[in-house]
């Protein structure tokens, strides 16, 4: 069965700082060692351990705190999540252990639960139930540890995926997160239809780039219908001839009327008698003959021509405009603008038709204007048929091209629905992509969790049978004598026993009920014993509990305490896992002795045992103290005494005289056990520390004494302070004064030995 190798994480936990995945493993092994003065949260600790073996947060517990610990095997537990699973195997020492199965002002004990010889049948299905429990919860913690790599794998693609489409939708301050793609696959999940191409999305993702809408954009103007009319009529004009000029020369030489109307209208404008070309005299007679001939219907004739010209030349630039006047492929909507190039280029290529036909009429016009008197040659000319259906293709184009212009100007004048529109198509886009992986993911994680139920009915069932059966097998009787025999061995002497009683037992002295309440060294015998005596009731395998033990020395003379700890030790040498909580340097020694080849073992050989420390701090910026659970200090593993450890906080607040010390708070009761352990030495005595400062400066008269005056404040301000466990509130000595203290704590163990100090120096570094 698994151990559990670290607490993986904390919030909340009180005095103890948060912890998290990304924290350094405690490497929790089958024996550790977890060293801590007073008030550094051990007993926050040991509840944080209870609340598994009661299968729920501990009432003691700050509120809303929660936290998780791993095992070996793989498994997680934590609060509020998942507090269940250890109940059976996780047996927890502390005070709150005492005040619930000990009643000391009565005199009364809970039951402890053996299996009674008796019921060897119901003994022996309770082993087989009791196996089936353990492959039972293997199979849970591996149906968990599958539902929580499912879980993580539909949680990776949920958030990577809705971080991928929010990319695309570029909504400014708004989010999409993963439950909204949830919801996205719960609206379209059955939805037919394909997915958007390439240039649809692209141009969706144009739209909801933009912050306001485009400019609208007019519609083209053009009637098919002018160019037939315009062809016809030129045709027509260019067809006709001045049959009423009565001249016999313009009737033989037509291309000479201009000629002569120009000429007649030189000659009697500026009144000139002969004629300029042959200088021969223009008789009357010839004046009246070419005026009648050269009447107004000529001036008309060419006029009408010249118009034709001018309308002509208006229909083919009306074209070229037309040309012109087609939207370029930006100006459109991004949605449009992929099929909008194309139409712009039909309507070129229709409008160049067009005037290509239109500029033959432009030739043959021409040569009719300058010979008006005679039909032009139109056989060239396009068909009319041919300019006609030129015209109504056109005509198309630039209704097809409107159509996408007022599809534009529609877009425009809803821009916020159509950017809501653009959004939604997206959003649809990727999650018809990815619906089936999303599908799949869902249900493997359903599949998961199915079979976590499934597991987990399976293993309640079994635990309600073998509850049923050790109700059936229980007696707490034989319990006693286990008991008993440890009180006695523990204390020296059978005066203190327990009896057993129909509902658990009574303390008796000399054999009769207790009469007032056993001392606090009893106490803590008694405590241990009940305590050591109930880890394998209930048919409970040593190898496969895990025991925490919070401070079981309590009020022990040092006999008393050598034996509690080595009988703990032997007592659980072989169990699944030990945890031990201490304050106590003395104990902490003794199991820090015996697992020392443990922790550090020969080379070739893992380690089994872990030795940790909580550290106490106020980190920089804080006026709360702040626990962290570390390694162990060298200056705490390798010795006996905390002398080395201690002073090693000292020096380091010498040498840090800018920085900022999180252990400066307790500077000033450290250098008073320095202190103290320094004068033992120097100056043995009884007479106290202000006598051992007396013999101090007698002995070494040459000691600057006003310096050593700081150490004297020391010596009255800290004076309550006979050692580290009274760390619970602040010192009244201000910073400067510590650092002169310290300094002058220094100087005179310089002067004193300074060979002592520089030993202690190179191992505190």
């Amino acid at each position: 069965m698994g151990i559990i190798t670290n607490i993986r994480s904390m919030q909340g936990m009180g005095i103890h700082a948060d912890r998290n995945a990304r924290s350094p493993s405690l490497n929790l092994r089958q024996y550790n060692l977890i060293y801590g003065f007073n008030g550094s949260g051990k007993s926050t600790l040991s509840r944080l351990f209870s609340s598994f073996q009661a299968g729920e947060r501990h009432a003691k517990l700050p509120e809303g705190c929660s936290f998780e610990v791993t095992l070996d095997d793989g498994a997680t537990h934590g609060c509020p999540t998942n507090p269940r699973g250890l109940e059976q195997r996780l047996l927890v020492f502390n005070n709150d252990y005492i005040e619930q199965n000990l009643q000391w002002t009565a005199g009364l004990a809970n039951p402890v639960f053996y299996i009674g010889a008796d019921q060897a049948d119901a003994a022996t299905e309770l082993i087989k139930i009791e196996a089936a429990i353990a492959k039972a919860e293997t199979a849970k913690a591996l149906a968990l540890a599958a539902e929580k790599v499912a879980d993580k794998s539909f949680a990776t693609f949920k958030r990577e995926r809705a971080k991928s489409v929010a990319s695309r939708l570029h909504l400014g301050s708004r989010k999409y997160e993963a439950p909204a793609l949830v919801k996205d696959f719960e609206a379209w999940k059955d939805e037919v239809g394909a997915a958007l191409t390439d240039d649809e999305l692209r141009a969706a993702e144009d739209s909801r780039r933009l912050d306001e809408p485009m400019p609208r954009v007019g519609p083209i103007a053009f009637d098919a219908s002018s160019i037939g009319t315009a062809y016809r009529f030129i045709v027509d004009i260019c067809n006709q001839s001045l049959t009423t000029v009565a001249l016999d020369e313009v009737q033989r030489y037509p291309d000479m009327l201009l000629w002569l109307k120009h000429g007649q209208e030189f000659h009697h404008a500026n009144e000139v008698a002969d004629c300029l070309y042959c200088g021969n005299a223009i008789s009357d007679k010839r004046r009246a003959q070419l005026t009648a001939a050269l009447d107004d219907q000529v001036d008309q004739f060419v006029a009408r021509l010249a118009k034709t010209a001018e309308r002509l030349d208006a229909v083919i630039a009306t074209l070229s405009d037309i040309e012109e006047r087609a939207p370029l492929r930006d100006t459109f909507v991004a949605e449009l603008r992929e099929s909008s190039g194309e139409l712009r280029k039909l309507v070129s290529q229709e409008v160049g038709n067009t005037i290509a036909h239109l500029s033959g009429l432009q030739q043959v016009l021409g040569a009719k204007r300058a010979r008006p008197a005679s039909p032009a040659d139109t056989g060239k000319l396009s068909a009319e048929a041919d300019v006609v259906a030129t015209a109504n293709e056109l005509a198309k184009a630039i209704a097809s091209i409107n159509e996408m212009i007022t599809a534009h100007n529609g877009v425009v004048d809803n821009f916020a629905k159509h950017k809501d529109d653009a959004e939604t198509e997206i959003r649809r886009h990727f999650l018809l992509e990815c619906r089936s992986d999303f599908a799949q993911l869902a249900q493997d994680l359903a599949d998961a969790t199915a079979n976590v139920v499934k597991e987990s009915d399976a293993l309640d069932s079994l635990k309600l049978t073998a509850t049923d059966l050790r109700q059936k097998i229980r007696v707490h009787g034989p319990a006693a004598t286990a008991i008993n025999k440890l009180v006695a061995a523990y204390l020296g002497h059978a005066e203190l026993t327990i009896h057993p009683m129909e509902d658990g037992y009574k303390l008796h002295r000399h054999g009769t009920p207790i009469t007032g309440v056993p001392s606090e060294g009893e106490k803590t015998a008694i405590a241990i014993s009940y305590f050591l005596s109930s880890i394998e009731a209930d048919n409970r395998k040593l190898k496969d509990v895990i025991v925490v033990i919070d401070d079981p020395v309590s009020s022990l003379d040092t006999k008393a305490l050598n034996f509690a700890c080595s009988l703990v030790r032997g007592r659980l040498d072989k169990a699944g896992q030990v945890i031990v909580l201490t304050h106590n340097l003395q104990c902490m020694n003794e199991f820090r002795k015996a697992w020392k080849v443990k922790a550090r073992p020969p080379e070739g050989k893992d380690p089994t045992a872990t030795f940790l420390f909580i550290d106490v701090a106020i980190p920089e910026g804080q006026i709360k103290r702040s626990s962290t659970i570390v390694e162990m200090s060298k200056l705490l593993r390798e010795y006996d005494s905390e002398y080395h450890f201690l002073f090693s906080h000292v020096l380091r607040f010498i040498e840090k005289t800018d920085a900022y010390d999180d252990h400066g708070y307790i500077v000033p009761n450290l250098m008073r056990r320095v202190l103290d352990v320094f004068l033992a030495f120097k100056c043995p005595g009884s007479s106290g520390l202000a006598g051992q400062m007396a013999k101090l400066y007698a002995d070494y008269p040459e000691l600057d004494r006003d310096k050593l005056m700081a150490l004297e404040r020391l010596a009255q301000v800290e004076s309550h302070s006979d050692n580290l466990d009274d760390l619970l509130s602040f010192s009244s000595m201000t910073l400067e004064e510590t650092r002169a203290a310290a300094g002058a704590l220094v100087e005179m163990m310089d002067h004193v030995d300074a060979k002592h100090l520089a030993s202690l120096k190179q191992l505190c570094r």
